[in-house]
This record gives C-alpha cells, structure tokens and sequence, in this order.
C-alpha cells in the first residue's frame, strides 16, 4: 500500500528445551549485528560450552534495550571497535561498493549502509556538507573526489583508543553479564567477528479465583494496529520523551526489583492510557480506611527457628497453620528447592511463606513471592488486546513472577464500581463460600488507580500464568492474601503472558462438553484472545 511505513513483524519464538533453563550460559562474543528500518540495533551473540541447537548453531540475536547490564556493555565496546574499524577503511580509500548484496530488500538498507561504512566515508571527505544528503552514486562503483584524507573526528579517534586499550587489557579484565537467549532470527548482515574470551553467565533466575477484563482498549481499526497515525517529528519525539519519563518514574518505585520496560511495534502510543495521577506499586496493598491492618495481627503469626534455610516442612515451625500435604498426607512446602511453584496448592488454600520473625535467610527456598522481582517486564501494544505484558528471557515453570498490587478495599465498595473501573478489581474470595453472605470481612483489591504491571495481563482461554493466594505478613484467617502470577508452563522469551480471568468458566464449560452448547453468561464479553480452544466469551 503506497504510503505505508515497513513495520518489523515480531521475531519467530524459539522453546530451547526444559535443559537450558537448568544449565550454564557462557558468552564467546559478538558475531554479527544488525539495524531494522527504525534504526534499532540488533546483535548478534554466539554462546560458549554449553547450551547449543539440535543442528549446531548456538547464535541468538539480541537487542540492546532488552539485554542485562553485561551485555549492553560488551554491545557497546563491539560499537565502539566497528566504528574505528570503518573508520580507519574510509581513510585508506574513499571508495564504496554498490552493487546489490544477495537477498537485498528495503528494510536491509541501513544494515547494509553501516557494514560499508556510508556514515564514516561521508564524515571523511564531506566533512562541511549537509549528513542527511546522500552521496550521489551513479555507477555500480564510483570514487568520490579524492582529497588529502583529513584526521579522523575525535570521538572516533577517541574510539579507537579506547578500543585499542580495552582489546589489550581483555584477557585481564573478563566481562559479566546474565541474559538467557531471546528469539533466534536469520542473520541479516555480519561484520567480522569479535573474539571474546569464554565468561560465564548463568541466566537470570525466572521469578484460582480471579476476573478482570482486558487492560485496555483494543485499536479503533486494523489500519490503526499496522500503521499507526501519522507524526511529526516533534511530535514523535515529545512521545518518546513520554515513555523513557515513565520509565524513569516507575523506576524509583521497583523497591530493588527488575526494570519495568515499554514496547510498542504497532502503532505511535508510546505508553499505555492510565488514569490521573495513577501510582505505581511493585508490592503491597494501599488500605482503604476502613480496613483493618495486618500489624493487627503480628502478635498471631508463628515463626520458624531453622537455620539458613528450610529444608522440612514437618520441622518449620511458621508451617503449623498450613494444610498443604502430599499423597501420605505429610506437610509439604508450595515449592521447590530451586523456590518453583510445585502446583500442589489445592483450592481454598494458601502458600504460607516464612516471614520477618523467622530465623532463617533472605533466600530461604520458602521465601518466594515475597522477594524482589527479579526478570525484566515489558508493557508493549499487542494488535487487538490493547497493551500486555511479556517478559525478554525465558521462564521455566512454576517461576514466580509476582504479585498483585492495588488498593485493598471491602467488598461493599467494590461492588459499587462500574465499567472500566470494575475491570480491574480481583476478589480475595480464596475462603469464601457459596453461602457465605457475610460482608464484614471480604476484600478485594483495585488496581485502577494503584497497581504494577500485572495490571495489564491480559486474559486467554489457555493462559500460560495461574493465580494463587500466598500470606507471609499476616494470618490467613484475615482474608487478605496476596495473589502471585506464577507460570504455568516453560515460556520463550517475548511471549505474552495471560491468564485466565474466569477459571471457574473453564471448569463449567468442561462440564457441560457433550450434554448441550455453552451458552454465553448475561454481561460476559466477547472473547479476542484467539486460542484453539477459546470459550467465545470471558466474564467480568
């Protein structure tokens, strides 16, 4: 369609297997790199001894934003060393091929500029003309007038300096990094590669009951979703500056958790709607007056006097209260050793977590949801849900990712709640019974105005998150627990995550398979999550 700007589709899903979650990653260097249409660099990262694909290659591309602290810096010393490489081949000789590479298409061109260094050649010998007038090439090679080469700007020489310096002092200075592979795509351009001594970088560890509807609106039109409105500059530009602000903003509230990212290959919203003066909490609930708090109940909780860390559920003392028990009916934790969700929680129980007054460590295998989170998320636009979340590296499953967070209200005032603000509103029903019509002490919690980023999970039919209650500051007998997103299944990297809104509906629809169609509940909604087996409709 003449007008319409290329916009990459999203990088095929790669499962490495259930081995690669388990083992050692290490980094032999940087391969390769490429720049899509909108100028955002990829790299190219070959791994080490370990992790490896059934047909040899052991490559996975890589984004700069995405990437942990280890690698944007080994990103930025390759940059550094590729710049005074081309710089260096502009001076020798001012000449530039430019017959088409094999498998050329538009959205190759700047790979293909910066691998022969278009940028260098202009800054050398058109050092007073306008950088965004393209050379004019009328020939399959052509020699721009030659000229005395003058010295290179100085912050390339600075470049290669420190380029220069860093290669000597490599082998005494080994780099670090933690990131566990992202989606593997074709190479689309390769520079020479950049030999790395091997590093090790262990991936980074991978951090029923509720309704909500979706997190925000879906696009006015599908031309909306591919294309987006059109921008000026300034004004693409004052929305940029929109999103690295609320990046910034929410960053000072994290309380020691992972970066919370946005991403938007859709369209030109730069950050999801939100509501005035809408405030970011990465843990915890904000109480309404009325409701009591769990300092109330401190004197209540047991504690354990384990050391280091808890081993037997039967010897912790903080698990007295706990009904969770395997088939012989012994008392068992609701995780692993390696701190995974076991899915042996049955309804109407809570993980009992170790808490404050306990003995044992910070990284005791029962402190789970109560920890920092501690993987990257990523708000990015989806083309007919509104805004999801996914996260950049893999996660295994029972991985805890974290918790629900909002204001903590009474269950009469959210019931007065209507629309979008009821859609965001989960109830804390976990000890409720179909009978129970007592209000005093039922809660739920509204993330409309406070929330994380769970606020913005969006629902499916076969989700790949589960929601299960956990106490680790109070008793369960308050009825305040705090709901955790936990994955269901081993994730790729950049796959959204959902979950269901109405798990209850999945149990109904089971039941109802073979004696007479489903039909849809009064005010359910239609369902866009479009899995194999979507119900056609999600209540709210």
């Amino acid at each position: 369609m003449p007008g319409r700007p290329y916009s990459p589709s999203p990088s095929p899903e790669e499962d490495f297997g259930p081995e690669a979650y388990e083992q050692e990653w290490t980094v032999a260097g940087i391969v390769g790199e490429s720049v899509d249409g909108f100028g955002q660099h990829r790299y190219e990262v070959k791994w080490g001894d370990g992790w490896r694909r059934p047909d040899g290659t052991n490559t996975t591309w890589e984004k700069d934003a995405d990437a942990a602290e280890g690698l944007q810096q080994l990103f930025a010393r390759w940059g550094r060393q590729q710049e005074a490489k081309r710089m260096e081949k502009a001076q020798k000789s001012p000449e530039i091929e430019i017959g088409g590479m094999p498998h050329h298409m538009l959205h190759e061109q700047r790979t293909i500029e910066l691998a022969r260094g278009y940028e260098e050649l202009k800054q050398v010998y058109l050092p007073n003309g306008d950088p965004r007038q393209p050379i004019d090439f009328g020939a399959m090679r052509k020699k721009v007038p030659g000229r005395p080469s003058p010295p290179p700007p100085a912050h390339v020489q600075g470049a290669r300096e420190q380029a220069q310096q860093e290669a000597s002092e490599r082998s005494n200075s080994p780099g670090s990094g933690s990131r566990t592979p992202a989606s593997s795509s074709p190479s689309l351009s390769r520079s020479s590669s950049l030999a790395r001594e091997h590093r090790a970088v262990r991936p980074l560890p991978r951090r029923a009951v509720m309704r909500r509807a979706i997190s925000s609106p879906a696009p006015d039109s599908e031309e909306e979703s591919e294309r987006g409105p059109s921008r000026t500059a300034s004004g693409q530009q004052r929305q940029f500056k929109r999103r690295k602000s609320l990046e910034l903003k929410w960053s000072g509230k994290l309380q020691g958790a992972a970066p919370v990212k946005f991403a938007n290959e859709i369209n030109y919203e730069e950050v999801p709607p939100l509501v005035e003066n809408f405030e970011y909490l990465e843990r915890g609930y904000v109480r309404a007056e009325d409701v009591p708090s769990n300092a109330e109940v401190a004197d209540c909780l047991v504690s354990c006097e384990c050391e280091d860390r808890c081993i037997d559920a039967l010897e912790c003392g903080c698990q007295g209260p706990s009904e969770l028990a395997d088939e012989s009916g012994q008392r068992i934790f609701a995780y692993t050793r390696k701190g995974l969700f076991n899915f042996e929680l049955l309804p109407g129980m809570e993980a009992i977590e170790c808490n404050d007054a306990c003995s044992c460590d910070v990284i005791c295998p029962n402190r789970v949801a109560q920890r920092p989170r501690d993987v990257v998320i990523e708000i990015f636009r989806t083309r007919k849900c509104g805004w999801g979340a996914r996260c950049p590296v893999a996660l295994p499953r029972g991985k805890v990712l974290g918790i629900y967070t909002g204001r903590l209200i009474r269950r009469e005032e959210a019931d007065t709640h209507q629309g979008e603000r009821k859609s965001y509103i989960f109830d804390l029903d976990i000890r409720e019974g179909a009978e129970d019509e007592d209000e005093a002490d039922k809660y739920s919690v509204d993330g409309y105005a406070h929330g994380n980023w769970t606020r913005f999970v969006n629902h499916s039919c076969e989700p790949n998150l589960r929601v299960y209650p956990v106490v680790w500051d109070t008793i369960p007998e308050l009825n305040q627990p705090y709901l955790a997103f936990v994955a269901t299944r081993n994730i790729p990297p950049r796959t959204e995550l959902t979950i269901d809104y109405d798990p209850k509906a999945a149990e109904e629809v089971e039941q109802s398979k073979g004696k007479h169609r489903q039909k849809t509940p009064e005010g359910a909604r239609h369902c866009m999550c479009g899995s194999a087996n979507c119900r056609g409709w999600v209540r709210v």
